[in-house]
């Protein structure tokens, strides 16, 4: 065997040495109430039989135990040194063998000689703790003998010496069972080492496959990562940091169509879902009022300085995951997702009054007053046909309201309303979808103006 092998041998041993204590103590921590239980179960039933001065001190160590286990393990956790598991492996196997003791005790000073069942009954629970013991502690065959055979033998020796013809073959079956359990853990025992053997060789193939496959993977999340920059860099406004009209139209807009489709099948398919269901999107379009004045009177750097603060104050009212985008020069969206159609008008009227409430900076230390004018809409805009006027159409109905806004005095909120904006006539919801004008001009959609004037 080579140096390497030999090396590569020993890595295997102690890898599968670090399992196993790490599995034993993990089944330890899981299995210790059951202990508790087992002792709390046997107290009640004996509780009539027994002393209570005998049945207390027994029932208080084995949970004081218990406890001073799991500080253990708390030490274990917080301070275990690959170089110690020895060590810990010795303190493990103490531990089961004085855990064992205390519990296999209850044969000798919980018992009484003259009700043989409640003795049988000890031996019932010390045999399930065996099975337990081989589900659990199978991993670490000393731990599994020294544990088994304290909390067993005791019971069974205490059996044997009822001297009944019930007893003693209750204690011959259970050094039987005893027996089938050992071989038992000693075979689960082979198949867990063989087991983990087989991984850590996995393990190490995996690794070298990667370690061939590293430079390659790290080239290819570079490339990754440069094309998303790249398309990141194509759908930002440069100025703003905000999204931008290409952001806006080739991948919001076909993706939630995507969505409304999907509403639209749920609505109409076998699973059909109410239509009063509140869910949907806020469009606002916007843009600075008189803005070209800033321009002309104070200069384009005053007019770049106001649009980036005009972006940073609609970005505090909005989620992290709604839609802000810079759409045009001083035209801007705002999309919010999953909203109410009632909070559209609080949002608007919001958004408006933050941008007038304060003044922005401008170059050489002055300071505007700008204003804000809103055009708003709710989508799907139809209730009961989501699909039939798209998401485009409705961010050009906002559209609309903006314009509408500029016309009737600059500084408001103006909605877009439907009077068929519920009907459950198809026919009526697409004639007014393929022909908007016409349905402005019937005044079938309408624009209301929603901030009050002193």
């Amino acid at each position: 065997m080579t140096e390497i092998d030999m090396t590569e041998s020993a890595q295997r041993k102690r890898y599968i040495e670090n399992k196993k204590l790490d599995l034993l103590v993990t089944s330890l921590a899981s299995n210790m109430p059951g202990t508790v239980v087992n002792s709390i179960i046997i107290s009640v039933v004996l509780w009539q039989i027994i002393p209570i001065e005998r049945i207390l001190p027994w029932l208080s160590v084995n949970i004081l135990f218990v406890l001073i286990r799991y500080a253990g393990l708390w030490i274990y956790h917080k301070g275990f040194i690959t170089k110690n598991v020895k060590l810990w492996k010795l303190m493990l196997l103490l531990s089961f063998i004085i855990a064992g003791l205390l519990f296999g005790s209850s044969a000798v000073f919980l018992v009484d000689p003259e009700r043989p069942e409640y003795i049988i009954f000890l031996y019932f629970i010390a045999g399930g703790m065996v099975s337990g013991g081989l589900g659990a502690y199978h991993n670490h065959l000393p731990v599994f003998f020294a544990y088994s055979a304290t909390v067993f033998i005791l019971p069974t020796v205490v059996i044997y010496n009822l001297d009944t013809n019930i007893t003693t073959t209750m204690s011959l079956l259970g050094m039987i069972f005893y027996i089938l359990s050992s071989v038992n853990a000693k075979k689960m025992n082979t198949d867990l080492s063989e087991a983990l053997a087989l991984r850590y060789d996995n393990y190490l193939l995996v690794k070298n496959l990667n370690l061939e496959k590293k430079n390659t993977e790290m080239l290819n999340a570079q490339l990754m990562e440069k094309n998303h920059e790249l398309k990141s860099l194509t759908r930002i406004d440069p100025l703003t940091g905000l999204k931008n009209r290409r952001y806006l139209f080739d991948e919001f807009t076909p993706y939630h169509r995507r969505v409304m489709e999907k509403r639209c099948i749920e609505m109409e398919g076998k699973n059909k879902r109410s239509s009063s269901t509140q869910y949907g999107y806020g469009i606002f379009m916007m843009d600075i009022d008189k803005f070209k004045l800033v321009n002309d009177n104070f200069g384009h750097d005053s007019g770049d300085m106001v649009l980036k603060q005009f972006s940073a104050r609609l970005l505090e009212k909005v989620r992290t995951d709604d839609v802000v985008a810079r759409v045009g020069g001083e035209e801007f969206i705002i999309i919010l997702k999953d909203t109410d159609e009632t909070h559209l008008l609080t949002f608007a009227e919001t958004v408006r009054h933050n941008i007038e409430a304060a003044p922005f900076n401008i170059t050489q230390e002055r300071t505007i007053n700008i204003t804000t004018s809103i055009g708003f809409i709710f989508y799907p805009f139809f209730e009961n046909f989501p699909v039939k006027m798209s998401f485009e159409q409705a961010i050009s109905l906002a559209d609309k309201g903006l314009y509408y806004a500029k016309q009737n005095g600059r500084n408001i909120s103006v909605r877009i309303g439907c009077t068929e904006q519920k009907s459950r006539d198809v026919n009526i919801v697409e004639a007014i979808a393929s022909d908007i004008p016409t349905a402005i001009e019937q005044k079938k959609i309408y624009f209301e103006i929603c901030t009050k004037r002193d």
